[in-house]
């Protein structure tokens, strides 16, 4: 697959210009070529690029070939500029390749007979699921369980889904949010005690470059649930099972190329080890694209059960209540108004504004608004909800942010059709999946509730706020010549 087929499967707010440019004034990238020699002229050197993206120094000899710097997603995170420009951007350790790397790595050290092979665990995103299950007519449960048996097959030790870990994340924001909604000033203006998800890191990664330290301290600081998972995998399962941590490879399933960017973070690296709690991420699409290179069907792989972090519990995969992007929204919802206004919600109606992608749900307490939340999709509305915090003039209280249209279920590397049906045919299908699901809420999660009381959590606040909470930082916007306007 071309780095220009992988980076159209970024969301949109992280693609800022055509992937065919070249590094334009309106990109900003810091390592287009590696140029290894010193410079000994003051008039410059002039640089050919040719059609299939190669560069050329023209001197005194001839033309030279440059040499094509590997870019990692952590540098597009340290960045203020762009995400991407044509070919010269590598990634590095996000991709089958590298799995397979891994997987070689585990046979040869068993085949010579050492105890370093790595222990590789793979953790699935629902949506995924859902896009892998629509596509080859199967059942959620039976592609979770093939794609299980597919993956152990070629070497994976544990494969688990990641619902722990979702419903772990909304319970950390539901505390948080009905902390910043206690602790809100009397007669404070609409929009200053806003809290915006942060499950999306498209969206944040948005966030931090362009508006960073006024919209910053909006954004809930509980990581989302991959981070999340990757914390239980990398620090709670070593211990667990006897396997020491420098050999556990964990990879994580997802349904957008922006959460390999969010697994990138500096801020997810294990502070004494320095190991990354999430070592690689892969799309729905890299998983097709495995069972292809694999020569294979997913409804003919066998069928496996999946594994759990705690023994004992099953293994149904099921949902959560509200939107197909983890449901952050109603759950939140739900839970303000029992907890503050002693109101049991059985169900929601959200009220759709502009577009199908922005709507907003309120709740009416002695004939006041005392909840408004709002579910908004996409960079337009993404754009627009800025635009209103910055003004002032935005009075949500939550708001559930994806940098897709219509959410994860659409997340730019999910399957897309081969039938003539539209895009929009295929959202409401897996919506329509979605809604389907066995589902079950995050406050009823036993294997959650003994993972934290097994792990010590229960009064160890300082060791929970590190293992779920995390920040965010201001990119500074550079100033060298590229990012002036001509």
């Amino acid at each position: 697959t071309s780095t220009r087929d992988k980076m159209s499967k970024f969301s949109g707010v992280l693609q800022l210009t055509d992937l065919d440019d070249f590094i334009t004034p309106s990109q900003d990238c810091i390592k287009p070529v590696e140029v290894k020699k010193k410079v000994t002229t003051s008039k410059g050197a002039k640089i050919k690029i040719e059609a299939d993206g190669s560069y050329f120094e023209e001197t005194a000899t001839g033309p030279k070939k440059l040499e094509k710097a590997a870019i990692t997603l952590a540098d597009c995170l340290a960045c203020s500029g762009c995400i991407t420009s044509a070919e010269t951007v590598l990634i590095e350790q996000q991709s089958a390749d590298q799995i397979y790397r891994i997987f070689q790595e585990k046979t040869e050290a068993i085949k010579e007979g050492r105890t370093d092979a790595p222990f590789i665990v793979f953790s699935l995103g629902l949506q995924p699921l859902l896009s892998l299950s629509q596509k080859a007519s199967l059942s959620v449960q039976d592609t979770a369980e093939k794609l299980t048996g597919f993956l152990k097959e070629l070497g994976a030790d544990l494969v688990m889904d990641t619902k722990l870990a979702e419903d772990w994340s909304i319970l950390e924001q539901q505390r948080e949010l009905l902390e910043r909604y206690r602790g809100r000033k009397e007669g404070a203006k609409p929009g200053t005690q806003t809290v915006l998800s942060s499950s999306c890191p498209g969206w944040v990664c948005y966030a931090e470059k362009t508006h960073g330290s006024w919209l910053l301290p909006h954004i809930s600081q509980v990581k989302s649930g991959q981070q999340i998972m990757g914390s239980v995998v990398k620090q709670f399962l070593p211990t667990k099972l006897g396997v020491d941590q420098s050999r556990v490879y964990h990879i994580t399933v997802m349904p957008c190329f922006d959460k390999k960017l969010e697994a990138s973070r500096e801020d997810f690296l294990e502070d004494e080890t320095n190991t990354k709690d999430v070592d690689c991420v892969i799309t729905t699409l890299e998983i097709e694209d495995m069972l292809n290179r694999e020569k294979k069907e997913l409804e003919s792989c066998a069928n496996v059960k999946l594994d759990t972090i705690i023994d004992g519990h099953d293994t149904v995969i099921r949902a959560t209540d509200g939107s197909g992007s983890g449901g952050y929204s109603d759950q939140l919802f739900r839970f303000m108004a029992k907890n503050e206004f002693s109101q049991i919600l059985d169900s929601l109606t959200y009220k759709t504004l502009k577009n199908a992608d922005f709507k907003e749900v309120i709740l009416e307490h002695d004939g006041k608004t005392v909840l408004k939340f709002a579910i908004a999709n996409g960079f337009r509305n993404i754009q627009n909800l800025v635009q209103k915090l910055k003004r002032k003039r935005c009075d949500y209280d939550f708001v559930e942010i994806l940098a897709c249209p219509s959410g994860c279920l659409n997340g730019g590397a999910q399957l897309r059709s081969e039938q003539e049906s539209s895009a929009k045919e295929l959202i409401y299908s897996l919506e329509e999946k979605h809604l389907k699901m066995e589902k079950s809420l995050p406050e009823n999660n036993l294997q959650l509730q003994e993972l934290i009381k097994e792990w010590g959590l229960e009064t160890n606040t300082e060791k929970r706020q590190k293992i779920v909470m995390t920040e965010y930082h201001e990119v500074e916007k550079m100033t060298n010549g590229l990012a002036i306007k001509w």
